[in-house]
């Protein structure tokens, strides 16, 4: 394993852990937030490997943006309803 700080490692084990209750229990709150979640660590490993290899970092990048647009999107969803 790669060697990352620790906020990251702390982060990463909340998140999954967050995303392995919203498959048992469904709550649309817990859908935004692991979206969220996924999204700040997708950034963050973009930010690690912006040095080492720019297209990997751009392509998480994409990712932690297309996830950022869905939870809008889902917040946007749940508002007007």
């Amino acid at each position: 394993m790669k060697n990352r700080p620790l906020w990251f490692n702390i982060f990463s084990v909340a998140a999954l852990s967050i995303a392995i209750v919203n498959v048992f229990t469904h709550v649309a709150f817990l859908k935004i937030i692991t979206i969220l979640c996924l999204a700040v660590v997708m950034a963050s490993l973009g930010t690690f490997e912006l040095k080492k290899n720019r297209k990997m970092a751009f392509i998480l990048f994409g990712v932690a943006a297309f996830q950022v647009y869905v939870s809008v999107e889902m917040i946007y969803v749940a508002a007007t309803k």
